[in-house]
């Protein structure tokens, strides 16, 4: 078949056009060890390329309103098929909206039957991440995305898949992780290196560093490249780890740590099961300045019992961390996560807006949000993640 994958547009932030569509790339990679023609739009939904057997979207949630418009600009005959984070989280409502078939988890495997078949759900196999193919990234022009690290070019990998916490605010909490081995992620790392010339790269899921060993191997392989790199990482592991693993990762060429604060009030980290305290997570940040390791931080606003003094709490911790960077956010419950499923077992109600609005990112001075508590209206949440941001 010829298949065309389609990026979805987030045209709610100041640049849709920073990293490659990972995902896309995977699903055509996996597409084309399979004999199909596979290509990426990565466009204006006007320019959606025409005579096509296949179309294929893999939207997150607030992108997902503009993947169903683009179904008015693709012809009839074709199949549809819908995958991604979305699709993964609400696949019966979103099979309402006329999609021919949707794709429920890894669509390296699931992808190619649910464009051939005529079935209307395919629930991915998991097979171990080594057996897939490295996402495509010759589909793109890979080198026309806009991300900087350190004032190099840089792009991403992943190298895992889940995560093994189960944080009631998150709607991966089933704690399962899948990883590749450093193997693995070595012979993508020399790709990236020799064939397109990267030597600077983004290791954007949950917890890079989960397996002290996979992470130690691949940061060796980073330092003979004489590549720079940033990854995310959890704040008790950088505890237990220790200095001489930060000092470590440092000299392999570390230029950035990011990590989940989510709060500064141990009252919100309690009750969001989050399994760390403030004082933990203030002393992975002061562990990781001490390396010489940048740190960017990610705070939530909004969650479960939110209220002027954990607020307060919060604003305390930013100003004893000294983050060199911050994105602060305004919860959105999304399916699948325990606050969603149970919302009656928390301090918290939301109302159910439009998709384009649920983005963590955007534009400032548009943020909006959905959600409130018994001690703060939607409007004094929203005001306090502008008021973080613009502060810190």
């Amino acid at each position: 078949m010829r298949i065309c994958l389609i990026r979805c547009a987030s045209e709610f932030l100041m640049d849709d056009h920073v990293h490659p569509p990972l995902g896309l790339m995977a699903v055509g990679a996996g597409l084309k060890q399979r004999g199909h023609e596979v290509i990426i739009h990565d466009g204006p939904m006007e320019s959606i390329p025409t005579g096509y057997d296949g179309y294929g979207f893999g939207p997150t949630a607030p992108e997902y309103p503009w993947a169903v418009k683009a179904l008015n600009w693709i012809e009839n005959r074709a199949r549809v098929v819908l995958g991604g984070p979305h699709a993964t989280l609400n696949p019966d409502a979103c099979m309402k909206d006329g999609w021919d078939c949707i794709v429920v988890g890894d669509g390296e495997e699931a992808s190619a039957p649910a464009f051939s078949m005529d079935v209307h759900r395919v629930n991915a196999y998991e097979k171990p991440l080594d057996e897939y193919p490295f996402p495509d990234r010759s589909l793109v022009n890979i080198h026309s995305y806009h991300s900087l690290l350190l004032g190099r070019p840089c792009t991403t990998l992943v190298t895992s898949r889940g995560c093994p916490f189960s944080c009631d605010f998150c709607c991966k909490n089933n704690g399962r992780v899948r990883m590749r081995s450093a193997e693995n992620v070595i012979q993508e790392i020399n790709m990236l290196h020799y064939n397109f010339n990267y030597r600077a790269l983004s290791f954007p899921e949950d917890i890079f560093i989960l397996n002290r060993e996979r992470a130690e191997k691949i940061a060796i392989r980073l330092w003979e490249l004489n590549i720079i790199w940033r990854c995310l990482v959890r704040a008790d592991i950088v505890v237990k780890y220790g200095k001489e693993f930060l000092h470590g990762m440092a000299l392999s060429g570390c230029v950035e740590m990011a990590l989940g604060i989510e709060s500064g009030s141990n009252a919100i980290l309690s009750t969001i099961h989050k399994g760390e305290t403030a004082e933990t997570i203030l002393a992975a940040i002061e562990m990781i300045k001490a390396a010489g390791i940048r740190v960017k931080g990610y705070v939530i606003v909004g969650l479960p019992g939110e209220n002027p003094q954990t607020l307060l709490e919060t604003e305390r911790f930013l100003q004893a961390a000294q983050l060199d960077s911050l994105q602060v956010q305004v919860y959105q419950p999304y399916p699948g996560s325990r606050i969603y499923e149970h919302p009656k077992e928390y301090d918290i109600h939301w109302t159910n807006g439009h998709l384009e609005d649920s983005y963590f990112k955007g534009r400032p001075g548009t943020y909006r949000g959905h959600i409130s508590t018994s001690a703060l209206t939607t409007e004094q949440i929203v005001a306090a993640m502008q008021r973080m941001e613009e502060r810190y």
